[in-house]
């Protein structure tokens, strides 16, 4: 078929951006059918991340938080940034730790979504933590962050009602709930 899906070729890559917290790259490709055209994307500066859906007592973790780009306050799971060469399961702790103050003794890494893949190939990492104490770690400055604990089937209504509308948390939720 003509249309079958093909790898592209990169003919060059450079940097157009450079920030602490994002660099993007325009990249010369050759399509398929021969074609040069540009692409941008967000380079491969940075590491994956972490999301942790927290139980306890059969109730989820949710949180709310401001998030700037889109100017509202939504529904989140605790996760972040992966430091360099840090293991999935310690970055879902310290995450966990610094976001809500809870410590998971039990993890189980249920697999992976890409963030963006049109844009990225930063792999966001989903994590089960059960058995949680109370342990904190020093949140980040730009972090403000209410905790909030709900059923599965309250959860569900609020994906269902469209309150929940964070990609993200829709993603992993949906792997845990079908895993």
């Amino acid at each position: 078929m003509k249309n079958d899906p093909k790898k592209w070729k990169t003919i060059s890559s450079r940097v157009v951006l450079d920030h602490k917290l994002l660099q993007v790259s325009e990249d010369l490709v050759e399509l398929p059918t021969g074609v040069e055209t540009t692409y941008i994307k967000h380079s491969n500066a940075s590491v994956d991340s972490v999301i942790i859906i927290a139980c306890n007592n059969n109730k989820i973790l949710l949180q709310r938080e401001y998030s700037y780009p889109p100017d509202q306050v939504m529904w989140q799971l605790p996760g972040g940034s992966m430091l360099i060469n840090e293991k999935i399961e310690t970055a879902a702790n310290r995450e966990l730790a610094e976001e809500s103050g809870y410590h998971a003794q039990k993890l189980k890494n249920l697999g992976f979504f890409y963030v963006n893949n049109r844009l990225s190939d930063k792999k966001q990492h989903i994590v089960l933590g059960t058995d949680l104490i109370e342990y904190s770690l020093e949140a980040d400055n730009d972090e403000f962050i209410t905790t909030h604990w709900y059923s599965v089937d309250a959860v569900k209504k609020m994906i269902g009602s469209g309150e929940i509308v964070n990609i993200n948390l829709l993603a992993a939720l949906n792997k845990w709930f079908n895993s």
